[in-house]
């Protein structure tokens, strides 16, 4: 009976022992402690196995385990968390951030990741998507106000135009204070591209033409990952003398390697309208016309008082000094004028025959004698469309991100408008040998229209004018109806104005300039750690476009009247290429060290093929071999550097410039002789206070 019992009594063991070890199906969901939010992409290992899973879109994970078996979460910046699965079948998890990743790690000096508080030198980082917030093509204007010390300057309202970036004030009189750009660690051209010609057709003056696009305009701010401010000459050591006034470092999507587990696509699309800002509060009470006497010739508003001011003027004044009928005597209603375009000096012998609908009865027709609204008029609301779709992918050991983007901006200023298009692709891969493999490549295309829009000058009184449309659009007699009258002679096609100049409607027709600029750019880099504590990177990248630009000044103006035209091919091209060995060491947990030493190759290179004539022979055909004479002007430059450890890290083995940084909350005293170097020993306490 007992040996009965027994073997009954063992069968049953045996039985459990079978159901315990048998693998269940285990689901839940994993969230983020901070927010509540979905994790996708966590990782779900049995611990002391190969059998592992990871989290959809949604956090929701699925996994077959016994019920003896151990869950480990991980995620990248988040604490790992090990789950005893019992007798659940359901395990959520909630994840917190490490702390021991909360320090910043920022991009300085050729794509070198440094923890922001081992910097002696004042950094500011941008997230891409604090750029994003607004509705900007320029990546320029859409960083103000978000980092403090830089200042940015907007060239004007066309679409396009140049935009001025200084960090920390001018540091030269009469020289270059813009910054320098790298872009996923390759310098990236910024230049104006101004004066060379095509944006001078017809002459120099105040008023010539200022449109020209600066070239970080290529940058699409969609594709923008992250970008960090250096500022100060110990942040720009690395870059030599091109970087004295600071450095503006990029990252992009493409060339990151935050890529997300798992395949992630991401579709932008916006919207916005713009409005010319402010005008001039200008005067409504006079007419055009000098000593108070009415003049359809004058360019200025020294008249008598409008008609409709006529009373209210007279009654403060106590007597009748102006009236309301200046042209009674000839039949004109009181409150009227005779046309102006022929009856001025200047449009009287030369517009009767081409509209004679201004003329009844051999005489000019009458219209209003009243101020109207010329500036707003003339300007119109411009809008900014942008669309763009951004794939990414990502797995243990290898990510790739890939995108398009467009966007067109139709400017204020009649006429006027710029478009960029533009394609990136990149990814990393960490192979089997562990070498890793980053690369990335963009082409960008950028076109820029608009009329010629210098600055605003009395051009009555200067000269080598190119027939900007600020020359008098400020300056028009208040009861003169620019947006109504005709601007253009119906038969030729020439200005039609009612003194010798041009008229801004004709001119934002035809006195175009126009800019296609076609950018490639990318890099390539390997990266093999030799040992746990030394690694090499070798990098190279290329940053070269090309900018066609066209300038017509149409003739039959008064600025250039024969007309002129130019052309400007611009070719700008960088090679770099970075050779660094970073060897890191900590002797304890407290002390530790790291040197960086290394080699830069750079070459850069211009090209400027220009060529210009005038007169027009015909305008219709705006080619420069159909004009009268012609001129070309070539100009070449190439120029190539090379640095060694000493140059690449000046400071690094002599330890001339020195600074300390006591972080008391973070409790870390770091010795930071240059970005070549660093000495650090962390305390335990606060030693200091």
């Amino acid at each position: 009976m007992r040996k009965l019992l027994l073997q009954t009594f063992l069968l049953v063991a045996m039985a459990c022992l079978s159901l315990t070890a048998q693998d269940r199906k285990v689901t839940g969901k994993v969230l983020s402690a901070e927010d509540g939010s979905a994790l996708p992409g966590v990782s779900v290992v049995v611990k002391g196995t190969a059998k592992g899973t990871n989290t959809d879109a949604s956090g929701n994970y699925a996994i077959e385990a016994p019920s003896s078996a151990t869950l480990v979460f991980s995620f990248v910046g988040t604490t790992s968390q090990e789950v005893s699965i019992g007798n659940r079948t359901a395990v959520d998890v909630r994840l917190a951030a490490d702390s021991k990743l909360l320090n910043e790690v920022v991009v300085t000096a050729i794509g070198i990741q440094r923890d922001k508080k081992a910097l002696a030198y004042a950094v500011s980082s941008v997230k891409g998507d604090q750029l994003a917030q607004r509705s900007e093509p320029d990546p320029l204007r859409a960083l103000t106000a978000k980092v403090p010390g830089v200042n940015i300057i907007a060239g004007g309202g066309a679409p396009g135009q140049g935009t001025r970036i200084t960090i920390r004030g001018n540091n030269s009189f009469d020289g270059n204070n813009q910054p320098l750009f790298v872009v996923d660690g390759i310098p990236f051209d910024n230049s104006t591209n101004a004066g060379t010609g095509s944006g001078n057709a017809g002459g120099f003056g105040f008023n010539s033409n200022s449109v020209s696009s600066n070239r970080a305009y290529d940058i699409d701010p969609n594709n923008i990952e992250s970008m960090n401010v250096l500022k100060g000459a110990a942040a720009s050591a690395l870059y030599g003398s091109r970087a004295a006034n600071g450095v503006i470092v990029i990252t992009t999507k493409s060339g990151s390697k935050s890529a997300r587990k798992g395949l992630e696509v991401t579709y932008n699309s916006s919207y916005s309208t713009e409005k010319i800002s402010t005008v001039p509060d200008y005067q409504n009470s006079y007419t055009q016309g000098s000593d108070q006497n009415y003049s359809a010739s004058f360019i200025g508003n020294w008249g008598p008082a409008f008609p409709a001011e006529v009373d209210r003027i007279n009654g403060s004044l106590g007597f009748n000094r102006y009236t309301k009928a200046l042209f009674g005597s000839t039949g004109y209603p009181d409150g009227t004028i005779p046309h102006p375009l022929v009856t001025s000096g200047y449009g009287a012998p030369r517009y009767p025959a081409v509209f004679p609908e201004l003329l009844e009865n051999g005489k000019a027709v009458a219209v209003p004698l009243q101020p109207y609204d010329i500036i707003g008029g003339f300007f119109k609301e411009g809008k900014v469309v942008e669309n763009g779709i951004n794939i990414s992918a990502g797995g243990e050991k290898a990510s790739i991100n890939a995108g398009v983007s467009r966007t067109r901006n139709d400017g204020i200023i009649p006429n006027s408008f710029t478009q960029r298009t533009a394609l990136n692709f990149g990814g990393n891969a960490t192979l089997a040998n562990g070498l890793i493999l980053a690369g990335n490549v963009n082409y960008v295309n950028t076109s820029q229209q608009s009329p010629q829009s210098g600055a605003s000058f009395f051009a009555d009184y200067g000269s080598g004018s190119t027939g900007s449309i600020y020359s008098r659009l400020f300056y028009l007699p208040r009861n003169y109806n620019l947006n109504a009258y005709p601007f253009e002679n119906p038969v030729d096609g020439t200005n039609v104005f009612y003194r010798a100049l041009d008229n801004p409607l004709w001119t934002a027709k035809y006195n175009l300039y126009k800019s296609n600029v076609n950018r490639v750019f990318g890099n390539m880099s390997l990266s093999y750690d030799v040992t746990p504590w030394l690694n090499l990177v070798a990098k190279g990248g290329v940053n070269t476009y090309t900018d066609t630009q066209r300038n017509n000044i149409r003739p039959g103006g008064t600025a250039v009247p024969l007309g002129a035209l130019s052309r400007s091919d611009i070719t700008r091209s960088e090679l770099d290429f970075t050779f660094l060995a970073t060897a890191s060491y900590d002797f304890s947990e407290k002390i530790g060290a790291k040197l960086l030493v290394g080699a830069n190759a750079n070459e850069r290179s211009t090209s400027l093929i220009g060529a210009s004539g005038s007169p027009v022979i015909d305008s219709k055909v705006e080619v420069i071999g159909a004009t009268l004479t012609q001129q070309a002007y070539e100009y070449l430059m190439r120029r190539r550097l090379s640095k060694t450890t000493n140059d690449l890290f000046p400071n690094s083995p002599t330890f001339k410039h020195f600074t300390n940084r006591i972080d008391h909350r973070n409790r870390s005293l770091y010795f930071v002789f240059s970005d070549g170097y660093t000495f650090y020993i962390k305390a335990k306490r606060n030693i200091f206070f």
